[in-house]
């Protein structure tokens, strides 16, 4: 029998939060291994889009990327039932500002975004009206290929293009290991 483990931001999330139950449909172990494949697929696809464009044309290039590409990837790995984004409490594009739930969760990943060299994740089931059946987050620590758009220390060239396509960025300053934001994945209640 597998063992769940919780981590302080998961019970942080059970404590808080009512109507959590199991869904006989699907039991919570397969909702979390189906979340944190599609968290995996999600992110190696725009890590290996970016590094490309980063090769090709510099950080510049890999802004517009981020810019067009990383809604795009997000949108291939997301269906009718399952739905894959990005969240941050510092967000460069203001459409993937959190919920009330995710900004809660955020602000206890925040904390200790790593433990035992993983990310930090949590997830919730659900039964509430008007929420999403299971809903599941895995922190993003910053790492060294962030800084370079998301550090203390910005080029000047990239700060005007950060300027130029996210005039409301909130997403600089951060540090190695910082938590960046997390991946979210949601799935919908199957219709009666």
């Amino acid at each position: 029998m597998a063992k769940t483990i919780i981590t302080t931001a998961a019970l942080f999330s059970i404590l808080s939060m009512p109507a959590m139950a199991q869904s006989p449909a699907q039991p919570t172990e397969e909702l979390v291994t189906e979340a944190r494949s599609m968290v995996k697929a999600f992110s190696g696809s725009l890590k290996e889009a970016l590094q490309a464009a980063i090769k090709e044309g510099g950080l510049t290039n890999g802004i517009g990327v981020c810019n067009t590409v990383a809604p795009e990837i997000a949108a291939n790995n997301s269906n009718d039932e399952w739905t894959i984004s990005r969240t941050s409490l510092r967000v460069r594009n203001p459409d993937n500002a959190p919920t009330d739930w995710q900004a809660m969760q955020l602000h206890a990943m925040d904390k200790q975004p790593v433990k035992n060299g993983k990310p930090v994740e949590v997830w919730q089931v659900s039964e509430a009206s008007g929420q999403p059946a299971f809903r599941y987050m895995s922190a993003i620590p910053t790492q060294k290929l962030c800084l370079g758009c998301h550090g203390k220390s910005i080029d000047r060239e990239v700060k005007a293009k950060l300027s130029e396509l996210y005039p409301e960025d909130e997403a600089t300053g951060f540090s190695e290991g910082d938590l960046r934001g997390a991946f979210v994945v949601t799935r919908q209640s199957p219709e009666p």
